[in-house]
């Protein structure tokens, strides 16, 4: 066959990416694994970028990536023009599904900029993909322009893309809780794809749309039979991705019905799919829905474990980002110098010789600054908050500028309050108090809370400045710069550098601050990840070993304690005793007034527990209505006067319910530790004895069992 047929083939597969990915795979195979068009180098490149789309499509994101980077480097040096679109519309897609939401929207702009210096049609599948980009970073009013522009250009041209563009204004629709008009795309797009007997991936997306509005109406079971309609149809195309995003759809289904361990199975199977096309985006969001799962269903270590993990992979995009942000940041700068320099504006020299040699020794300057701001900025990065560190800051920042004050602050958005980090004014750090976010006064606030820069050049000049309180009454600063801390253009801080001189500072130097203020936004957003990241662990930990009810040690913490007890017992000799501890007829209080009741007297009488026990002792809510409380250093007959008090400040305790007051006795077994116990159980089975002795004898007693 000759190779002119292989074009119109490999142009026919291109059409087919969407609507018939495994022919149009099929197809690009057979021209690359023809022998008569091996030396035509064009077209086997248009072969591997459609068949880098179709292995895109199932997921397979490495071997698309190496495809696609062969075709591309050849189409761009034949010049065409179409096919190097058609490649960047793959990268895009390849780097989407992975996470890297900059070099996806990078190379769907780049064929966008192509379609429009060279005037050709615009493909609707490039402004899809990028409302898709702002979807993901959760810009659903811009995803939602982007879908519509997308939509009428998909109309005009009567595409096949249509239904599918139709279904994903449905879904954004549903993130604004717009559930008839969701209903109402979707339908359309549906009616249309009942005439399109091959287009099975916009037919499974329109099914698993249809799902979304089903869960969001309540209607389950219509919502099941949905999603597992999308789901069989993605696994027949092989389409990994999208079985993933299904299987997660059907996770959350299951998670709104409390049925967790159904929701876990779904997550894990979708998990396990991500990670095998290194789908970063996708593991994060399935790790944190799983913790969540794990967290409602109390199994808090699991919660934690996945907590962590998510952590990770947060850690891993936002570290990428940063690379990205500070590579791209430092060209420009570099790049840009001369021409932004106030010094070489300054100095209109007539002799080009002279001119360029100033150029240059300006340029060399602003090199070696920049450099030096970027150490300063990798030695913040490394130790993150330090007070030395940011001392540090001040001493290299006068290196570069006259700075008499640098502060950092952050913002607590539990608290609402910026708290500042560092404050450093001639050389002295002080303690400043917290702002409110709606200060109306305070310029760090400011800067934050409309996420811009402030720029005073002369206080003494500006209407909108306050002098401050400061502990050098007979300074004040005369030129203050503010720059916001910020993250995925989020403003987490501000930092500012500020001088007793007016203009102190030219606009390269502000240059500078910008780029350590970047470096610095890194260090302080990786504290603030730190600490709610500790925050959440500290929560969990404690949950991991309590119980829910009352916010005692649960058993299986309790014996973590008795087993540390016994240690210490080995090392040092000293003794320690427990009581187990069983309210009198409890069954009766819940028979006769509810569980409700049940439970208010058990948090009370966890309460008055709390407030018996020593700082040194611990207690436990050991079952149903049962506890144990460790007493530490105590001997028996200690241990025995200690339960006597316990016993009779319960049955002193008065507890109200609603309008009803509540009497409880409890009846309490005291056994102590000794060398011939092997094994604390051998202690807890004593103090059992010993209450069932009591319980036996009448209750409402404090009975001990000797070790014979």
């Amino acid at each position: 066959m000759e190779a002119v047929d292989r074009y119109s083939q490999i142009q026919d597969a291109w059409t087919y990416v969407h609507s018939d990915t495994k022919k149009a795979a099929r197809i690009s195979q057979e021209v690359l694994q023809d022998p008569q068009t091996s030396h035509d180098f064009l077209l086997q490149a248009q072969a591997k970028i459609t068949l880098a789309f179709c292995h895109a499509y199932e997921g397979k994101n490495v071997e698309a990536l190496n495809l696609v980077n062969h075709g591309l480097e050849q189409v761009r040096s034949e010049q065409s023009i179409e096919w190097i679109i058609n490649a960047n519309r793959v990268i895009g897609y390849v780097y989407s599904s992975l996470g890297d939401l900059k070099r996806s929207s990078d190379a769907f702009e780049e064929g966008l900029q192509l379609i429009k210096e060279y005037d050709l049609p615009i493909d609707p599948h490039y402004l899809n993909n990028l409302g898709f980009i702002y979807y993901e970073l959760g810009e659903f009013k811009q995803a939602h322009e982007q879908l519509l522009e997308a939509l009428a250009v998909a109309q005009e041209q009567n595409h096949d893309i249509v239904p599918l563009l139709l279904s994903n204004v449905a879904d954004l629709h549903l993130q604004f809780d717009e559930v008839e008009e969701a209903e109402n795309y979707n339908q359309q797009a549906f009616d249309i794809l009942q005439t399109r007997v091959n287009d099975r991936s916009s037919l499974a997306h329109c099914h698993s749309i249809f799902g979304l509005i089903s869960k969001h109406k309540g209607q389950w079971e219509d919502a099941y039979n949905s999603f597992t309609i999308a789901l069989k149809m993605y696994q027949e195309q092989d389409a990994k991705y999208a079985e993933a995003t299904i299987l997660i759809d059907l996770g959350g289904l299951y998670f709104d019905q409390k049925n967790f361990d159904s929701s876990l199975t779904n997550y894990h199977q979708a998990l396990e799919i991500a990670e095998n096309l290194e789908a970063i985006l996708l593991q994060q969001e399935i790790l944190k829905k799983m913790s969540g799962v794990y967290y409602a269903s109390h199994e808090f270590e699991k919660a934690y474990q996945f907590l962590l993990r998510f952590n990770d992979v947060n850690e891993q995009i936002k570290t990428k980002e940063v690379q990205d942000q500070i590579s791209r940041y430092m060209t420009v700068a570099q790049v840009s110098q001369m021409q932004k320099d106030a010094e070489i504006e300054r100095l209109k020299l007539k002799r080009e010789s002279q001119e360029a040699s100033i150029r240059a020794k300006v340029m060399e300057d602003s090199y070696q600054d920049l450099k030096t701001v970027s150490e300063i900025g990798r030695r913040i990065i490394a130790n993150q908050e330090n007070a030395e560190v940011m001392y540090s800051v001040y001493l290299d920042l006068n290196q570069l500028m006259e700075a008499h004050i640098f502060g950092l602050c952050l913002y607590n958005k539990e608290t609402q309050e910026v708290e500042y980090r560092a404050f450093v004014e001639q050389g002295t750090l002080l303690s400043l108090s917290n702002k409110r976010i709606d200060d109306p006064t305070s310029l760090s606030v400011k800067c934050i809370r409309e996420n811009n820069e402030i720029h005073i050049q002369r206080a003494i000049l500006d209407k909108d400045y306050t002098i401050r309180d400061s502990v050098f009454p007979d300074y004040n600063p005369q030129s203050l710069h503010f720059l916001p801390l910020s993250m995925n253009d989020e403003a987490i801080g501000a930092m500012t550098v500020q001088s007793y001189e007016s203009e102190a500072f030219s606009e390269r130097q502000i240059e500078m601050l910008r780029l350590l203020a970047l470096y610095i936004s890194i260090a302080m957003s990786n504290i603030l990840k730190s600490e709610q990241l500790q925050l959440q662990t500290r929560k969990l930990e404690e949950l991991a070993k309590t119980d829910p009810l009352t916010s005692l040690y649960n058993m299986r913490h309790m014996k973590l304690l008795l087993a540390q007890s016994m240690e210490t017992y080995y090392r040092s000799n000293k003794s320690f005793s427990i009581l187990v501890i069983d309210l009198d007829h409890f069954k009766e209080i819940n028979d006769s007034y509810g569980h409700s009741c049940g439970d208010h007297v058990l948090q009370a009488l966890s309460q008055h527990f709390q407030a018996f026990v020593r700082q040194s002792d611990a207690i436990a809510r050991w079952g149903g209505e049962e506890f144990l409380m460790l007493l530490t250093d105590t001997s028996l007959e200690d241990a025995r006067l200690i339960g006597e008090r316990l016993r009779k400040s319960i049955d002193d305790l008065a507890i109200s319910y609603n309008t009803i007051s509540i009497n409880v006795t409890a009846t309490i077994g005291v056994a102590t530790y000794s060398a011939k116990d092997w094994h604390v159980d051998e202690l807890i089975e004593r103090a059992d004895k010993a209450l069932y002795i009591g319980k036996e004898a009448g209750r409402n007693q404090v009975v001990t069992y000797r070790s014979e």
